[in-house]
């Protein structure tokens, strides 16, 4: 089932509040208008009748029949009011207007009649009048009545364009309103249907190279096109890395499994082959694939880290952990010296196996980048707030350029590609990691040909 556009919905609701609106105010203006007529009739109406009552009244007190009086026009013959003394049978006397017919009157028994009637009668032939019947009783004896009446069709008549003309009113504003509401929702969706057509394209070319071009206010919907394309933007360097990493990562372990495959196939064609040479080509395979292993159990631990390993935390002795970092060092075959300086008791709040690792990446990193004869020196410090681990080396450096670079996944500068060309690039990415998890911050210093100083601040555990 297709949903309603929120256009059209946003549109309706435009519709159905200003039409509510309109209709609630054109009603109250034309009741106000109505009653006020009306009212304004029936002062009218009662203000001629009683003065012509209170004529005759004071008349039949002088003692003049009721058959000899007339009723003086004056001033009331604009008014609009026909007025007529009637005899208590209902007998014409007089009038104050000539008319050739009056309205029926509703009122079947006018001698038990004791106060003023008001009442609107419609005529078959005359319309709609409004009535008023006024009892003239002297000393308690029925003598006539004023019957008054004027004519509602005018007042009808301007009611009923002043209806019509509310109607066609309230029609005009609710279509303006509905076009006003689509121009405004289109409006202001149209920074949706941007993000829409963007994602869309990006779906399309599969690439996250696109963005909102959006000009406009910092409104809700400029704050979602910049969050949309803050997102993309994150999304591209997630995409561009994930490309860069995969390819990297082909390209490293190509390099091992060539040489496996090459040295296997120099074996199983040439099989009278002398021992040493055998023996070194089997040294060299297994040297590839202990290189592979360290690579794939590395992209292990960082495919683990993406998916958002789950750090379990102790308070950790970084000065044990540095102590059998040296201990496994020691069975090192290397012509580096490697020192160590450590303080007791030197804790933080992670994991042992981790950090252990994160020792072991540094140490041997420094170690991989250090000429013969140069010196590692690992220590563990600690002051009030910091717990901190330092592995200076007096290998080649590292380049400035480079720096900002070194904990990328695969990157490797040309000058360490030359010095070490077995390492993966993968072990500094990985020590970040564990940094990052433990709350910590890295500090590299380099000098190119005179060493380099990583130094971690862990949050110390008093």
């Amino acid at each position: 089932m297709k949903t309603m556009p929120i256009r059209l919905r946003l549109t309706l609701w435009y519709c159905l509040i200003f039409g509510l609106l309109l209709v609630t105010v054109t009603s109250s203006i034309y009741i106000s208008h109505r009653t006020s007529h009306y009212k304004e009739i029936d002062r009218s109406l009662t203000s001629v009748s009683t003065h012509f009552k209170e004529e005759v009244e004071e008349e039949i007190r002088g003692g003049k029949p009721l058959e000899q009086i007339r009723l003086s026009a004056g001033e009331f013959t604009l008014s609009g009011v026909y007025t007529v003394l009637k005899d208590a049978n209902g007998k014409k006397i007089v009038s104050n207007l000539e008319s050739n017919q009056l309205p029926h009157s509703p009122f079947a028994d006018i001698s038990t009649m004791t106060k003023d009637t008001l009442h609107t009668v419609t005529d078959p032939v005359l319309g709609r009048y409004r009535m008023l019947i006024q009892p003239i009783r002297i000393n308690q004896q029925m003598m006539g009545y004023i019957q008054s009446e004027i004519s509602l069709q005018q007042i009808d008549m301007s009611l009923n364009r002043l209806g019509w003309l509310i109607v066609g009113f309230t029609l005009i504003g609710i279509v303006l309103a509905a076009l006003v509401g689509w121009f405004l929702a289109k409006k202001a969706l149209s920074r949706v249907e941007l993000i829409s057509d963007t994602a869309k394209a990006i779906a399309a070319s599969q690439g996250f190279h696109q963005r909102v071009m959006h000009e406009g206010p910092k409104d809700e919907l400029g704050e979602l096109a910049e969050t949309f394309n803050r997102m993309l933007e994150s999304l591209e360097n997630a995409y561009v890395s994930q490309k860069r990493f995969i390819a990297d990562a082909s390209h490293e372990l190509r390099a091992p499994l060539t040489t496996i495959r090459g040295n296997l196939d120099i074996l199983q064609k040439m099989k009278g082959l002398p021992a040493a040479e055998k023996e070194e080509i089997l040294s060299d395979i297994r040297n590839e694939a202990v290189r592979m292993s360290k690579m794939v159990a590395d992209l292990l631990s960082l495919a683990r880290a993406d998916a958002g390993q789950e750090v379990r935390k102790q308070i950790a002795d970084l000065t044990k952990i540095a102590k059998e970092v040296e201990t496994e060092i020691q069975a090192w075959k290397t012509e580096v010296s490697i020192k160590s300086r450590l303080e007791k008791k030197v804790a933080t709040w992670g994991d042992p196996d981790l950090l252990k690792q994160l020792l072991l990446i540094l140490v041997e990193n420094a170690v991989r980048y250090t000429r013969a004869g140069g010196t590692v020196t690992l220590a563990i410090s600690g002051d009030k707030e910091n717990a901190t681990v330092k592995v200076i080396d007096t290998g080649i450096g590292i380049d400035s350029k480079d720096l900002p670079h070194i904990f990328d996944r695969f990157y490797r500068s040309e000058a360490a590609r030359a010095h070490s060309p077995d390492g993966t690039g993968l072990g500094l990415s990985i020590a970040k990691w564990i940094v990052d998890q433990h709350g910590g911050s890295f500090v590299v210093t380099s000098t190119p040909g005179r060493g380099t100083e990583f130094l971690v601040n862990f949050p110390k555990v008093q």
